[in-house]
């Protein structure tokens, strides 16, 4: 059996940080339309852009929008400042 039709292969190590990049939006133009082919085209990079699709909205989901009060304050307080000026 091919390795573009396995089930878990990894992308084309050619296009792993094209298709990072068109996952997340970084990638526009003629260089995404070109990423966007290959996925359709290969099992395993069309496979590998839809889980990282998937990953960056659950990511992006559960992101708070800002830290709250009590983990502001412990981080100002913490040991980490006396640890930097040693």
């Amino acid at each position: 059996m091919s390795k573009h039709f396995e089930q878990e292969a990894p992308p084309c190590q050619h296009m792993e940080q094209m298709l990072q990049m068109a996952a997340d939006g970084r990638i526009r133009g003629l260089r995404r339309w070109y990423v966007l082919a290959h996925a359709a085209s290969c099992g395993q990079c069309g496979r590998f852009l839809q889980r990282m699709r998937e990953t960056i909205a659950q990511l992006r989901k559960s992101q708070p929008n800002s830290p709250d009060e009590t983990t502001m304050e412990r981080l100002k307080q913490g040991k980490w400042r006396d640890e930097l000026n040693q």
